[in-house]
């Protein structure tokens, strides 16, 4: 698989691993609604986010080059704060979708490099 595709599927799914990471806190700085989903810190969408943010990471890093790891959590938290700033209160719903999503693909990325190797 190419570089760019592995790793922008990586970043993606690291953008909404932060989303979902630190949306609770942040809205209830700006006074925005809260989903059930992002109360309990011991939810599910919150543990598969705390999961997947590293390990976008280590598998970028993996399946490419070493420093593209620091590309995926780096500018993965950009594109977060981008779309927390233009999705707003709407962004959770788009997270909850995002994180199940990419860790999907990212998932048979990983399958399906090993059986290539």
């Amino acid at each position: 698989m190419k570089f760019h595709i592995t790793t922008v599927v990586f970043t993606l799914l690291a953008s909404f691993s932060w989303v979902v990471l630190s949306y609770d806190q942040y809205a209830k700085l700006k006074s925005w609604p809260v989903s059930r989903w992002y109360e309990e810190n011991t939810s599910l969408i919150k543990i598969a986010g705390f999961i997947s943010l590293p390990g976008s990471a280590f598998a970028s890093a993996y399946l490419t080059q070493w420093w593209s790891a620091f590309i995926v959590i780096i500018v993965g938290f950009c594109i977060a704060q981008l779309m927390t700033s233009l999705f707003k209160k709407n962004v959770q719903y788009l997270s909850l979708a995002g994180v199940p999503i990419f860790l999907f693909i990212s998932i048979l990325i990983l399958h399906n490099s090993h059986l290539n190797k």
